[in-house]
């Protein structure tokens, strides 16, 4: 550590000026302990693709910058958030108490998982993930849901990726429900869950599809749903990385379905991100799924966090909840409100919670 602090008081003598990282041109950034041109090209190329930082700290998500160069640069470096442009908030829509419902999309308490319910009235359902099965004589926590929502038939079926806390509880779904539809992302996994699933589908007979990136498909005449992506199609890429994510819309209403994507994914698609009403916080609130420049196309004015009440994993982490109440997103969680239920007419929306029935999980 000495040589740390004599190359800062060295360079603490030679000149009182702090570097704008948002500004200074590479030849600056290389003035800087540790920035060679690599690491200096690099800062550049991120503020290119992805806008200008926001905070000191987003520098580590600069490619060959650690938190430790961070933590060395401080006192030398700083960012002028007057030229950082306001967040965009353009796309925010009204909440209102009551309204005339055209799209209902409920987030599912399913324990420690994912399921959400897309409805459109008037038109089709589709489930996207049914959250975990933990064993025992009961049903699992979707199927629960589901009744307390009153479905009894589901047009289309589909989910994020083979993980257990996404699918345990489709094939108990297959068998309490009329299911017409089955997209499947098709990502080679192998589990009993997923094989369950699949057995289920075969017994049933209904129609069954691959997802493919960019396809598209109505739920009704004013309710799309876009295959946003089913994966990078990199072979090195954990399960959670490929999710499968579908973009809902109506109107000027749209909902972000994200599975357990994590920061690569994200990078991947920060470039083409539209900015959405309501987003299922990717992987449950993990650390792992945070972007800055991702989350700040998105800026979300709901985030809705999905986790079993008091699960191993501690999620959400509390500073992924702290960056969205950064971005001015209003917070929902199904651990501690329950199933979070949102409808919209396309123009505004409402939000209710239902706490009928809770149950806990720690499935992952």
């Amino acid at each position: 550590m000495n040589w740390i602090l004599i190359i800062l008081l060295t360079i603490s003598l030679l000149s009182t000026d702090y570097i704008d990282i948002n500004t200074a041109d590479e030849e600056t950034l290389q003035e800087l302990p540790g920035i060679g041109p690599v690491r200096a090209s690099n800062i550049v190329e991120y503020r290119t693709l992805f806008g200008p930082f926001r905070e000191l700290s987003e520098l580590e998500y600069v490619n060959g910058i650690s938190s430790g160069t961070v933590t060395m640069l401080e006192g030398l470096i700083f960012v002028d958030t007057s030229l950082v442009p306001a967040a965009d908030t353009l796309h925010w829509i009204e909440r209102v108490d009551s309204l005339s419902t055209a799209l209902i999309v409920s987030y599912l308490d399913v324990g420690q998982g994912d399921a959400i319910l897309v409805e459109a009235v008037g038109g089709r359902t589709l489930l996207f993930d049914g959250g975990p099965d933990t064993g025992g004589p009961l049903e699992p926590s979707v199927v629960f849901r589901l009744h307390e929502l009153g479905v009894d038939t589901i047009d289309i079926l589909s989910f994020s990726h083979p993980h257990a806390d996404h699918i345990g509880g489709l094939a108990s779904v297959m068998r309490n429900f009329t299911v017409l539809e089955v997209l499947d992302p098709g990502m080679p996994f192998s589990s009993w869950e997923y094989e369950d699933f699949l057995n289920s589908v075969i017994d049933t007979g209904c129609d069954y599809r691959f997802l493919e990136s960019g396809m598209t498909f109505q739920l009704s005449p004013v309710v799309n749903v876009c295959v946003v992506s089913v994966g990078l199609g990199e072979a090195d890429l954990n399960i959670n990385e490929n999710s499968a994510i579908l973009r809902i819309t109506c109107f000027d209403f749209s909902t972000l379905l994200t599975g357990d994507m994590e920061e690569k994914s994200e990078r991947s698609l920060t470039p083409d991100a539209l900015p959405v009403t309501v987003l299922k916080v990717p992987h449950h609130g993990s650390l792992t799924s945070v972007f800055p420049p991702y989350l700040r196309r998105l800026s979300p004015q709901v985030a809705v966090f999905s986790a079993g009440r008091n699960n191993s994993f501690g999620h959400p982490h509390p500073r992924v909840v702290e960056i969205y109440r950064e971005l001015g997103s209003e917070i929902l969680r199904t651990d501690t409100q329950g199933t979070i239920v949102v409808q919209t007419d396309g123009e505004v929306f409402s939000i209710s919670t239902l706490m009928i029935g809770i149950q806990s999980g720690d499935n992952h």
